[in-house]
């Protein structure tokens, strides 16, 4: 064993701390500083690039300023070793607390999850992505304060084609990475770092992992598709905005993915208003340190304040109707000759179409022949209790403006309205039938032909279903079947369409979907499950516990609406819950599955080969002590 040395370059009473394959960790002291700081020892012969690595850490740490991240003294090199000299927390890192803890209460999670996003934000704004965001590089110390740390794989826009990541290249931590960042590590963005976050959470508030194990196909399929246990289901009373922060971070597709930490730290200080920040702080502190009887954080009391704030708000709140009723009212006395009254009203003549047309924004101008200067931007309400067969009906509060023209633009999805109108006075105005109402009939957009593309994959294996699948669509006629080599025959966008989904063997699927006259294109991916098998467990009261392929765990079969036949799904149910499903039948994918059920050193099991369709019933009892498994 190589002898510790007692100091490297001017830093004495070195200490180690750990020791890997790639070099160590001392705790030493700073000479004029006079503060215990951490020496990072990196020792590779040959390595350059590993060299280069943890030399760019240091350059983008030693430029970086800020409360939430590690704090990068020096780094130089002795001999054939480089060192990074960083500041020392004494505490624990976040791993280890959930590890201690199990999960974080809300108000803990939320505060670590800001503190995160605030060091991210900054790096981000830097151009710097940390690629590997996960609790072990999380530090929280004995006085609560927090830190992000090891920048060792991170990105950096000034590195312009370092070599260092190449394309294809995978870094990172596979449990916490984001789905793009298996594909290619080199061109992924912050929201890489917003996803790890967002697993980081999910995390803290359950103590587990949405996605488990290493480097595997299973785990990358999984977080391409972005199923995971929803928190909630494992710990309830996780506090809202936190899981609204799970679940707009971990979306599987990063164009759907939140692009920057603002939201994250809005929800995170939704949760944190209520409660003082430095009692949370020593909270955390408390918890880091370990200490016992600790009393639940409680909300501030706001009674007084909110009070005083209630009373203010419901006093403006009148004053501004008083003021709004009184413009709308007392105008047309005195300005009847010089004032107009204006209401906008849309309509949107089809239901079917109502989201395609659904306005984003009005605004109207002043036509002053020059600048067109924006005048006000009305308020929309869609009017409830509209006869379908009329349309949908959306307006505006009514307005008093001097009569001259405008300009109107109103927002829609794909497209822009614009108008020019001329508002009479009011006394011209009372000759009309609807006085003052500026009425526009929004037209459907002309439907256009539909071009689909499909693909049939079994759900289990992702292996592609061709021969014999079949396609049927509901058209005024009732269902047509399209053949799976003639997909897009004489569909129309414009329309809610229904898709019927069937292969031989599996569960028929139903896609419901509304195609607005522009989507002309519709890519349909269909993954279909086999039809279950059925797997009746009869135990008696004394039956062992049972285990199905060496886990307590099965994916089920549920059908999330049974009054309704809705198509069925899979989730995870733990076998101990068996006495809540009726008749001990168990949905299960068809194929081979081990049943076991053990008492101490005895142990009975039974291999069963499920078909689709098909029950098989085992009972599971015990005699003397001794397990007993019996198929009839």
């Amino acid at each position: 064993m190589a002898k510790q040395p007692e100091k490297i370059d001017k830093y004495g009473e070195v200490s180690l701390i750990a020791r890997g394959g790639m070099g160590a960790v001392y705790k030493a002291m700073h000479p004029t500083l006079n503060r215990p700081i951490i020496l990072k020892k990196l020792t590779l012969r040959g390595k350059s690039a590993f060299a280069e690595r943890f030399r760019r850490e240091a350059r983008i740490l030693m430029d970086f300023r800020h409360d939430d991240i590690v704090t990068v003294f020096d780094h130089f090199k002795q001999g054939s070793s480089y060192y990074i000299v960083m500041e020392f927390v004494e505490g624990n890192s976040l791993e280890g607390l959930i590890k201690e803890q199990r999960y974080l209460d809300s108000v803990i999670a939320a505060y670590i999850v800001l503190h995160v996003a605030k060091a991210l934000g900054y790096a981000h704004r830097r151009g710097v992505v940390h690629r590997d965001i996960k609790p072990a590089n999380l530090l929280i110390s004995r006085t609560g304060a927090i830190k992000l740390a090891d920048f060792g794989i991170a990105a950096s826009a000034d590195d312009v084609d370092s070599g260092l990541t190449s394309e294809g290249m995978t870094l990172g931590t596979p449990s916490y990475m984001a789905p793009e960042q298996f594909e290619n590590s080199k061109n992924v963005d912050a929201r890489a770092d917003i996803y790890a976050l967002g697993v980081m959470a999910y995390e803290m508030s359950t103590g587990k992992r949405p996605f488990s194990g290493g480097f595997s196909p299973e785990l990358i399929t999984a977080k391409q598709k972005g199923r995971y246990p929803r928190p909630a289901r494992i710990v309830p009373g996780i506090a809202r905005p936190l899981r609204r922060i799970i679940r707009k971070t971990m979306r599987s597709s990063r164009k759907r993915r939140i692009d920057t930490v603002d939201p994250i730290i809005k929800e995170a200080n939704r949760i944190l208003r209520s409660y003082n920040r430095v009692e949370v702080r020593d909270r955390l502190a408390a918890l880091v340190r370990g200490d016992k009887d600790l009393k639940p954080l409680q909300p501030r009391r706001r009674g007084g304040k909110m009070l005083a704030a209630s009373l203010l708000g419901g006093a403006a709140a009148i004053l501004l109707g008083l003021g709004i009723y009184l413009s709308t009212a007392l105008h047309p006395l005195f300005l009847t000759d010089t004032h107009g009254k204006f209401r906008l009203e849309l309509r949107i003549p089809d239901v079917a179409v109502q989201e395609s047309l659904k306005p984003e924004g009005v605004k109207i101008f002043l036509d002053d022949g020059k600048e067109i200067p924006l005048l006000l931007e009305p308020l929309l309400v869609r009017i409830p209790n509209f006869a379908d067969d009329e349309g949908i009906r959306y307006t505006s509060r009514p307005f008093f403006l001097p009569a001259r023209g405008y300009r109107l633009k109103i927002i829609l999805p794909g497209e822009v309205y614009w108008q020019s109108f001329t508002l009479s006075s009011y006394r011209k105005q009372k000759l009309q039938e609807t006085p003052g109402t500026h009425l526009i009939q929004l037209q459907a957009p002309e439907s256009q032909p539909l071009s689909l593309r499909w693909d049939l994959r079994d759900a289990l294996t992702g292996a592609a279903l061709t021969e014999g699948t079949e396609l049927q669509v509901e058209t005024p006629n009732g269902l047509e079947t399209y053949p799976f080599a003639e997909p897009g025959r004489s569909l129309a966008t414009g329309r809610v369409w229904r898709f019927h989904i069937s292969h031989p063997g599996y569960e028929r699927q139903i896609f419901s979907l509304f195609l607005s006259p522009k989507e002309t294109l519709l890519n349909l991916r269909a993954e279909l499950l086999p039809i279950p098998a059925t797997l009746r467990i009869v135990a008696g009261e004394e039956a062992p516990s049972v285990t199905v392929n060496g886990s307590e765990t099965v994916d089920l079969y549920y059908r999330s609406n049974p009054d309704t036949n809705d198509s069925f799904t899979i989730a995870p149910f733990n076998l101990k819950e068996l006495s809540t499903i009726e008749g001990g039948r168990l949905k299960l994918a068809p194929g081979s599955y081990r049943i076991e059920s053990s008492i101490k050193d005895e142990q009975a099991r039974v291999d069963l080969n499920l078909e689709s369709g098909r029950e098989t019933t085992i009972y599971i009892s015990a005699a003397d002590g001794v397990p007993i498994i019996e198929r009839r």
